[in-house]
């Protein structure tokens, strides 16, 4: 079996090296500054985030209207809050509050009109009083096994866990078993984050689930789960959308729920997704008593970040009790893409305080090319595709969390690994996995290949490998 290729440029760097070269021919491309600024904000690299910041403050006319700046200037102002490039004054003042993070409440309140929730002094009431909820609610085993149950009905929950025997048996090590998130409905994460706040709804006494929604999608999700709770559902949709996506709508309807069309008025710098956003707010200001707010997987303040990692460890946990009915013990080595998807949110919380069992996230590990350590155009899209992950604030926190517990490991894996998870597996399993699982899993046979048969290493499998087709040709060497 292969090795990672020593000496060669890690992920990050390669990464860097994407974004240093496209802003030498366009330093104007405000998107690229960005998330070079954002690279470096996940990396912790304070020195390259301000000559950075530096650049796009001189580049952008308008700091209170740019969505550039405002972005950059809220990861500024955790990465160097001593930084006078960063003050609120002429700007709105924004805060990341991820685990372990708390709201500095003696600031001074924003110079500029509020367009992030959790800077608006209104909202402070109704997250406190949320995360006092959440937190009776998480500590009473019954909600818990509530929300395993209705996540077998409503998220066609527990996905499968395969024990690949042929597998296990070529390598010669460990007992491989596989959890199969790729058989799971495309909208796992939402359905989950969505049925966990519901249940909470229900256990604060709430009648109304509150919710915007600006292709309908999340609307309709949030109605079905309303109608078999028996909670009232409140979806807010701007009216020119309502009117292009009318099948969602008509499904709302026929499940009960009641369209709040919203309208956006002219010459307002909104967008139609930022006024449904807005309006739905305001509902839920004036009915807080008696209502709910859902988001998706969109960033919200705390405590919704926190409540999504609660809510998504349910795979974790069926993933604990099928390994213990299957092998008759806990598995000693769980493993997992990372990146900034969801998937290790999902498997891993509720195997932290198990001490016994190895936890990693697997990353592809990019190595040099031929052509002198330039990105190849598959290369290219697998780090934009990372990048635009760090846009979602709530996922990449709670990242930093598992990260920073000191109970999980990050590692590499070559394409050479993966090339080999992908052989392996559809020759000896009948199953092709995408990309970026294939990597991981990779790494987790040569790991599994190390150990006793009588140890057990679960990886999971997530999404189809069908989007990744032509990829996986080209990486297995087809002519395509």
């Amino acid at each position: 079996m292969s090795t990672p290729v020593q000496g060669a440029p890690s992920f990050h760097e390669q990464l860097e090296r994407l974004l240093v070269e496209q802003l030498k021919t366009q330093p104007r491309n405000l998107q690229a500054r960005l998330k070079l600024l954002e690279l470096y904000y996940e990396t912790q690299r304070i020195g390259p985030f301000m000559r950075n910041a530096q650049e796009l403050a001189g580049q952008v006319i308008d700091k209170a209207r740019s969505v550039e700046w405002q972005k950059c200037a809220s990861m500024g102002r955790m990465l160097a809050p001593e930084a006078a490039l960063f003050s609120s004054e002429g700007i709105d003042r924004i805060e990341f509050v991820g685990a372990g993070l708390s709201v500095d409440t003696t600031a001074p309140p924003p110079a500029a009109p509020v367009r992030r929730l959790g800077d608006d002094p209104r909202f402070t009431p109704l997250f406190e009083d949320l995360a006092k909820g959440f937190d009776k609610a998480r500590a009473d085993p019954s909600f818990l096994s509530r929300l395993d149950m209705e996540l077998t009905v409503l998220a066609r929950r527990p996905s499968p866990l395969l024990h690949a025997r042929r597998l296990s048996e070529q390598l010669g090590g460990a007992q491989i078993y596989i959890k199969r998130e790729d058989t799971s409905p495309r909208d796992t994460h939402l359905l989950t984050s969505v049925v966990g706040q519901a249940l909470l709804a229900q256990h604060m006494g709430r009648k109304t689930l509150l919710t915007y929604s600006v292709d309908g999608r999340r609307g309709v999700v949030t109605a079905s789960i309303a109608a078999r709770l028996g909670l009232e559902a409140r979806v807010f949709m701007d009216s020119e959308r309502n009117a292009r996506h009318n099948s969602g709508p008509f499904r709302m309807w026929l499940l009960g729920a009641k369209l709040m069309p919203t309208q956006e008025e002219r010459g307002s710098v909104q967008t139609p997704a930022q006024a449904v956003r807005e309006a739905a707010l305001d509902y839920w200001l004036s009915h807080a008593s008696e209502s709910l707010m859902a988001f998706g997987l969109d960033g919200a303040p705390e405590p919704y970040p926190l409540m999504a990692r609660e809510f998504a460890a349910s795979i974790g946990r069926e993933c604990l009790r099928q390994v213990r009915l299957a092998a008759k013990r806990p598995p000693d080595l769980v493993v997992t893409r990372g990146g900034a998807n969801a998937d290790a949110l999902g498997l891993l919380p509720a195997m932290v305080p198990e001490k016994a069992i190895r936890l990693v996230c697997v990353e592809p590990a990019q190595a040099v090319d031929s052509s002198g350590g330039k990105l190849t155009p598959d290369k290219q899209r697998v780090a934009q595709n990372i990048l635009e992950g760090l846009e979602y604030p709530s996922v990449v926190r709670e990242q930093r969390w598992l990260r920073e517990s000191g109970r999980v490991e990050y590692q590499r894996a070559t394409q050479e690994q993966a090339k080999m998870a992908v052989q392996e597996l559809s020759r000896l399993e009948g199953i092709i996995p995408a990309v970026e699982t294939a990597h991981a899993m990779g790494w987790a046979f040569e790991a599994a290949a190390k150990m006793k048969p009588d140890q057990v290493v679960v990886v999971m499998m997530a999404e189809d490998a069908e989007k990744d087709a032509w990829d996986i040709g080209r990486m297995m060497g087809a002519s395509l």
